[in-house]
């Protein structure tokens, strides 16, 4: 695995905007971001289409493609952060300069529809990407403080341990610690995963890449980790059905699903039932109600890398990330 090289003080990042833009009612969010991250010592620029946001994008595929692929092969440029989700980024996915970004390694950062431009990068080009908050939630208040100085340190080239949380955040602090569904024990892995609204559309195209990523890493083990957006339980079960169809849960070690702020059903099936549905039979650790995803509080994934999970004293879980590659 290729980590891209840490981020230092002075150092440039380019906000971008590959699916949507920024809302005009979240400008002032996305410039207390940038003031956020400019107290942390990096200078920021934005692409053209940041703050353009209407009918679901920030700008047309064409123009979505060429200010990625300009920053990307920007060398002064040392680290890309998407300025939110979306719908539509596959629209740009087979106009995007992969080769060059092989030649000019960056850190590319982003969550929910940035899943299968992260996923890509990793599966296929060997490179890992950093699932965790877009850049406009750098000046959410709900984000704990914690969250951006883990999310800054993994930029830094440093390996913070991320204990749980065990709440999500939403006006008041709301219980909900990790639940395991099967046996909670500690394990080990190669992580990937993403936005499961979006990896469910990358199985079986060209960008689907796992299996020759899980051929390559099987000694290492892989665990997964899905974050839902606006999934029910019933989509949850087919696709977990289609997952494991397709192999992608050979040599896994665990599994791990991000919190759910609306869990939604139609026949009564609940969340446990429609992952145990196809997953039991695995006999491997499987979390819901995670700190991963769109609901606070959030940690920093970083796709490719090694890692651990495990118990503290205080029963809590940790999860250390190994870089196998010393900056």
């Amino acid at each position: 695995m290729i980590y891209p090289k840490k981020i230092n003080k002075n150092d440039t990042i380019e906000i971008i905007s590959p699916s949507n833009g920024v809302k005009s009612k979240k400008i002032k969010e996305l410039e207390k971001a940038i003031e956020k991250l400019n107290s942390y010592g990096y200078k920021v620029v934005e692409d053209r289409y940041v703050r353009n946001a209407e009918n679901g994008v920030s700008s047309s595929a064409f123009n979505r493609s060429i200010e990625l692929n300009n920053a990307i092969q920007n060398k002064g440029i040392k680290a890309l952060i998407a300025c939110s989700g979306g719908d539509y980024l596959v629209q740009i996915m087979d106009l995007i300069s992969f080769d060059q970004l092989k030649k000019n390694i960056k850190w590319i950062q982003g969550q929910s529809d940035i899943t299968p431009l992260l996923f890509y990068i990793t599966t296929k080009l060997d490179i890992a990407t950093i699932y965790s908050f877009n850049a406009k939630s750098f000046g959410n208040n709900n984000l704990p403080e914690l969250m951006i100085e883990n999310n800054m340190e993994f930029l830094n080239g440093k390996m913070p341990k991320q204990i749980e949380y065990g709440y999500k955040i939403d006006n008041d602090k709301i219980e909900q610690p990790w639940e395991c569904i099967t046996e909670d024990r500690k394990f080990k892995g190669r992580i990937i995963g993403g936005c499961l609204d979006s990896l469910k559309d990358i199985i079986g195209t060209k960008y689907d890449c796992v299996k020759s990523f899980i051929k390559k890493y099987k000694d290492d083990g892989i665990i997964w980790y899905f974050d839902v957006a606006e999934m029910t339980n019933e989509d949850i079960l087919r696709t977990m059905w289609q997952f494991k169809s397709a192999g992608w849960f050979i040599a896994c070690k665990g599994i791990l699903f991000g919190r759910i702020e609306n869990e939604i059903n139609y026949t009564g099936i609940t969340l446990k039932d429609a992952i145990n549905y196809n997953l039991f039979d695995l006999n491997i650790p499987i979390f819901i109600n995670t700190d991963i995803g769109h609901t606070n509080p959030v940690y920093t994934i970083i796709n490719g890398s090694i890692v651990k999970v495990i118990k503290d004293k205080d029963n809590k879980h940790i999860m250390e990330t190994i870089f196998e590659w010393k900056y």
